[in-house]
């Protein structure tokens, strides 16, 4: 009986203390929202931005995109003949000037065989000499042997005209058998003479074809000689190996003492940098606007380097590719710069292709647009309140962005503070003007 009674009284003291509780919950409550200020009276503060106008400028339709510097002539220098290096008249990194001497081979050897080469000619210069003295002593034992053939065989000819006259006579018995004998016995001797007349006259030809056969092979020995005197003096040139091109070399891939073989040692890479080719690549949409913006002259293309003081250079667009990469969608061009030593092959560059301008473009700072689920857009003044505008943005150069549609000349937008913005809020407005365009 006694539990149940305590076990009441609990629960009373827990319920008054729960209703104390709401109760003073609720008095505090009231107490702090008398001390807030009243939404209906609360003062809404302008915010302080920074108000650009809309300006008119004339803006350069150009790509921006990034290149890659290209020698527009790379040589590997390697031997033409075989031998030892003596010497290298040059350092690593040296601007080198087309047929300036690079290296020097040991010449001894080559020098030796043109000697030789030489003494041969000399040799083979005696022996036509010779060759042809004895031509020229044959050629008159010939003339004599043809005279003497034509004498004989006159004195033959008249020989047989006696023996038939005398044959005649006999017959007549007109002289004696021995009288005719005689004049026969005269006929063959001059027709014995005759045979050896033609017989000298055959082997001084044949002496003659000897002769000539001699001084043809005197003279085949000596153009042999003579090739390898002259192959043996451009060897002798290869041992003085000159730069092909005007360049700075790399790095030395040989040293003096080496033994280099035939276009097989790479002695050092040459690289013509001045003038020099910037490569880069554009979106195959980008073809009709270059082609009509080039119209048979060449384009305006500068580069920035990425250094800490970079250069901008300037040069030609040249050479565009006869086909798009299929795999990117991009066509390869190539500029020439005249080089300051600036640009080195295999950097990479900051590049600007420059199209054409356009007149009485409306730009404002980049910094002023926003971008939201509709779209990019802009604050604009309008009687001193922020109203929000939806533009068109066509393009950023420089930091300016063109307008296409959205805004008017003279407009003013925020550039800064606009973050703290809502549309319609109270502005308190400092105006900057945009700075005078950069000489281009």
């Amino acid at each position: 009986m006694n539990h149940s009674v305590r076990r009441s009284s609990n629960r009373k003291w827990f319920a008054l203390g729960v209703v104390l509780l709401l109760v003073a919950v609720f008095l505090m409550s009231r107490h702090l929202g008398n001390l807030e200020p009243k939404a209906g009276k609360a003062e809404k503060l302008p915010v302080p931005v920074v108000l650009t106008p809309v300006s008119a400028r004339t803006m350069p339709l150009e790509i921006k995109t990034i290149g890659n510097v290209e020698s527009i002539s790379t040589v590997t220098l390697k031997p033409r003949i075989e031998g030892q290096i003596t010497g290298i008249l040059f350092k690593e990194g040296d601007m080198v000037q087309k047929g300036q001497l690079l290296f020097t081979l040991d010449d001894q050897p080559i020098r030796a065989s043109i000697a030789q080469a030489q003494a041969n000619v000399s040799r083979d210069l005696a022996q036509i000499a010779q060759a042809r003295a004895q031509l020229s002593k044959d050629e008159a034992q010939v003339r004599q042997a043809e005279a003497a053939l034509k004498r004989d065989q006159a004195q033959l000819k008249y020989a047989v005209a006696q023996e038939r006259r005398y044959a005649k006579l006999l017959e007549q018995q007109l002289i004696s058998q021995s009288e005719y004998e005689q004049v026969l016995a005269t006929k063959r001797a001059a027709e014995e003479t005759v045979f050896a007349d033609m017989a000298a006259l055959q082997n001084s030809k044949a002496m003659l074809d000897a002769d000539r056969a001699a001084i043809e092979s005197a003279q085949a020995n000596l153009q042999a000689d003579q090739a390898i005197v002259e192959s043996n003096r451009l060897k002798l040139a290869y041992c003085y190996i000159r730069a092909p091109i005007t360049g700075r070399t790399g790095s030395l891939k040989a040293r003096i003492g080496d033994v280099i073989k035939v276009n097989e040692t790479p002695l050092v890479v040459i690289n013509q940098i001045n003038p020099v080719y910037v490569a880069f690549s554009v979106p195959e949409q980008s073809m009709d606007a270059i082609r009509a913006a080039s119209n048979g002259k060449p384009l305006t293309v500068s580069v920035k380097t990425r250094e800490t003081s970079p250069a901008i250079l300037t040069g030609k667009l040249n050479f565009m590719e006869n086909t798009v990469d299929t795999e990117t969608g991009t066509i390869r061009l190539k500029a020439t710069f005249d080089n300051q030593n600036r640009l080195w092959p295999g950097q990479f560059v900051d590049v600007t292709l420059a199209l054409a301008e356009q007149p009485n473009a409306l730009v404002i700072p980049f910094q002023a647009i926003q971008s939201g689920q509709n779209g990019d857009y802009v604050f604009v003044q309008e009687a001193g309140k922020a109203v929000l505008r939806t533009v068109t943005v066509n393009r950023v150069v420089d930091g300016l962005a063109v307008i296409q549609a959205g805004l008017k000349l003279g407009e003013q937008v925020v550039t800064d503070g606009h973050f703290q913005l809502a549309p319609g809020a109270l502005i308190q407005p400092k105006v900057e003007r945009l700075p005078a365009p950069e000489a281009r």
